[in-house]
């Protein structure tokens, strides 16, 4: 009897050791099931979530461009940009468009990589002119913010800032005249939204970017957008004599 019993618990245990790989297994695809699940879950809400902010973009595109063109459709690039061409009133841009960009959170990585870089969603606006320029040249806009620690916020009460005269750092001897009239434009924005604009031969010869929230209602730079679009490329296109 007692060395039935033995051999009964050594099969029980061989049984237990034979099928431990297939409990392994069935764990292992139950997890990776759960993870699939959860990403297309998180893909999906969020790309839902990124086709209703789209539309209330759109609205703030109609809105800023109020008396100035309408918008004259929506061409998605991806889960997170998409294009808006423009037909614009004035006749100083030629095959105009916007192009939206947010935030990128279609999958948990790339939205935890966008938040630790602080990526800022953007607009970019495009156009070809009248006159391509005759020169290339991009422009950075940079805004640095002075405080005694790092750690400090700088919204929090109690800061009294003073704001400084703009200057250039360039790489450049000397400037042509359109190049001088765009520098002097760009300083006479009141609010200088721009993250950077770029002035080229070749299609498209006018970019801007701007940080998204600059087009919102609640923008105080909004009403004065175009305006300053149209006084920069005024600036560097003139017929070559």
């Amino acid at each position: 009897m007692l060395s039935l019993a033995m051999t009964d618990g050594h099969a029980s245990t061989s049984l237990l050791r034979a099928s431990y790989p297939f409990v392994m297994l069935g764990s292992i695809l139950l997890y990776s099931a759960v993870v699939v699940c959860a990403l297309f879950v998180w893909h999906f809400y969020y790309a839902r979530r990124s086709r209703q902010r789209a539309f209330e973009v759109l609205g703030w595109i109609e809105g800023l461009l109020s008396g100035h063109g309408h918008v004259a459709g929506v061409k998605w690039q991806g889960p997170s940009s998409f294009d808006v061409p423009l037909r614009l009133r004035s006749n100083c841009f030629r095959n105009a468009s916007l192009r939206v960009r947010f935030t990128s959170k279609e999958l948990p990585l790339n939205w935890l990589m966008a938040k630790l870089k602080n990526v800022e969603e953007t607009v970019v606006f495009e156009a070809d002119l009248d006159w391509a320029p005759p020169f290339d040249l991009e422009l950075q806009c940079y805004r640095v913010f002075a405080r005694t620690r790092k750690d400090l916020p700088a919204d929090a009460p109690g800061w009294d800032c003073e704001q400084t005269t703009p200057f250039v750092l360039t790489t450049r001897k000397s400037w042509q005249k359109e190049i001088t009239g765009v520098i002097t434009n760009l300083l006479s924005c009141p609010e200088r939204p721009f993250r950077s604009i770029a002035f080229r031969r070749e299609s498209p010869h006018f970019v801007a970017a701007l940080a998204l929230e600059s087009i919102a209602p609640a923008s105080p730079c909004r009403t004065e957008i175009f305006n300053s679009l149209r006084e920069l490329a005024t600036g560097a296109s003139a017929p070559q004599i």
